[in-house]
């Protein structure tokens, strides 16, 4: 850089006003993201985390961390969601409120950290485009992904903030530290922060040939903090052994991981899923050239050390599946949602040729707003439909219902987790919500499903929830018709144990999305459940 250009880097730095438009992007991702939220059940996963966040106080929170966790994360997003549950009471809205929170940081930083390399129509777009991407889904998911990806944000920005000035960056300095702990402690895989974050300072050192000490002991204590982790990791590692997607892992994670930065490719038919691959290779063609043009003009200011922090976290979903493949052995797509923010930006970067002229960047963010909006109001339709068919399914028939009162326990067993967790909060019916009863066993789901997740989460959830929850072995050795939901899903052992143990199965009709029916065991299932 000459000294114009230093002097123009240092007073960038300063500039945090922001435009009446970014405003406007962040109040349609908050609409959009609370309207989506407000039609959308909570998952299974979310429920986890409500079970665990509503414990009395704070102290049986961290017990229940320590000792027996369902939600299978560090504290941060935990203390979070305990205290909005504390605001607002036990509900989504408490449950999502830090990953709307988080999402929206997300897109700030964005907004800042593009600024100061190229206009602000650019910074406008980079801060927008995530909100038509499939990582807004985790805006309105009770879980720490939204969270994650705003101190993914915060991270980027202070860093940006620290390096680019000469003086007064304690400030930053301090978010800087902050910010890696709170991500380290937020997510196990939000370690993969560090990679960017240190490729770039390790650049920075190299070029300027002497270590920036202030930045390096920021990114360090940050580092440190990974210690308040470590005791709720040796906890949630009772799952590991088991756990339901361990084992090999395949370098075709990687590209799923591209593919879910943009779509929910589960929902998604194959055909639709190959065009969607060959769109994400023509997307990461343009965006390539685009960029890479846009470097070779050298007209907008971006420092060496920022090009390598963005190339870095883009490759995030690669670093991802090594982090799988050499060490945890297991990985989620949603783990790398990272990636989102460094494309974000090169894709910003790539569009600047458009956004220079005001009236085209005018059209162009015009047409990204509505793009939000019809994307937004496909999701929400979506999710309506979905939750409608849901909750339809929740309704019994007489002759379910009779069954289940008439029945030795009258109690109504499900086994599939997340359908039990679902239904139990959802079921209308409070008298049918109150008999619903969890049936687990730890040696049928080993020997049908090669996993023992469930019936791990089933032990830790009799410590603190309340509900029933009753061994497959003890359930199989009372006479009498029990009534089950059998869900005939993967997750779902019961046709297959029963079966083995020839109980007697009287169907009863369609049940909250499987079917109903009467088991009757035989001394011949209580020897084979007892194997």
């Amino acid at each position: 850089m000459n000294p114009s250009r230093d002097s123009n880097v240092e007073r960038s730095v300063d500039n945090f006003s922001l435009p009446w438009q970014a405003i406007a992007f962040l109040i349609l991702t908050a609409a959009i993201s609370l309207l989506w939220s407000h039609h959308k059940l909570m998952s299974q996963d979310e429920i986890f985390v409500l079970q665990t966040d509503s414990a009395p106080t704070y102290a049986q929170l961290l017990n229940i961390q320590r000792h027996y966790p369902i939600s299978l994360d560090p504290l941060v997003y935990h203390t979070l969601v305990f205290l909005s549950i504390k605001a607002f009471g036990a509900g989504a809205f408490a449950l999502r409120l830090a990953s709307l929170l988080g999402y929206l940081v997300m897109q700030l930083c964005l907004f800042f950290f593009v600024r100061r390399i190229a206009n602000e129509h650019a910074a406008l777009f980079a801060m927008a485009f995530p909100a038509i991407t499939a990582t807004f889904f985790y805006s309105a998911e009770g879980r720490p992904y939204g969270l994650l990806l705003g101190f993914y944000g915060l991270a980027m920005l202070s860093w940006q903030t620290a390096t680019r000035r000469q003086s007064q960056r304690t400030g930053s300095l301090i978010v800087l530290a902050i910010t890696v702990a709170l991500a380290l402690n937020t997510h196990y895989f939000g370690v993969l922060l560090l990679l960017p974050l240190c490729a770039a300072e390790l650049f920075r050192t190299i070029e300027r040939r002497r270590l920036d000490r202030p930045v390096a002991a920021a990114i360090l204590i940050g580092m440190a903090c990974i210690a308040f982790a470590l005791p709720f990791e040796r906890s949630a590692a009772e799952f590991r052994k088991n756990y339901y997607n361990a084992g090999r892992v395949s370098y075709h994670a990687i590209t799923v991981g591209y593919r879910s930065l943009f779509m929910n490719y589960t929902q998604a038919s194959l055909s639709v899923q190959h065009y969607a691959a060959i769109g994400l290779i023509l997307f990461a063609a343009l965006l390539v050239i685009g960029s890479v043009r846009q470097l070779r003009d050298n007209d907008f200011q971006l420092p060496t050390a920022e090009l390598v922090f963005l190339i870095v976290l883009a490759a995030l979903p690669f670093f991802g599946f090594m982090l799988a493949f050499f060490v945890t052995h297991s990985i989620e797509v949603r783990y790398v949602l990272g990636a989102i923010l460094a494309l974000s930006v090169l894709l910003a970067f790539a569009a600047l040729p458009l956004l220079r002229h005001k009236n085209i960047a005018a059209i162009t963010l015009s047409a990204l707003a509505i793009a939000i909006v019809i994307t937004g109001a496909i999701r929400i339709h979506a999710e309506q439909a979905k939750t409608n068919s849901f909750m339809t399914s929740l309704i019994l028939t007489p002759q379910i219902k009779a069954a289940i009162l008439s029945s030795p326990s009258g109690l109504l067993y499900l086994q599939e987790m997340g359908t039990f967790e679902v239904a139990s909060y959802y079921e209308p019916d409070p008298d049918i919500r109150s008999r619903m009863a969890l049936v687990y066993s730890s040696n049928q789901e080993l020997l049908w499903s090669r996993r023992d997740t469930e019936s791990l989460t089933a032990l830790h959830m009799r410590n603190f929830t309340g509900f029933p929850i009753v061994p497959y072995e003890q359930l199989s050795t009372e006479r009498g018709d029990h009534v089950f939901v059998l869900l005939h899903s993967g997750w779902d052992w019961t046709d297959q144990a029963l079966a083995a143990a020839h109980a007697k199965i009287t169907p009863l009709g369609p049940a909250m999305g499987g079917d109903a029916a009467a088991v009757q065991f035989t001394p011949e299932s209580e020897a084979q459940a007892s194997k």
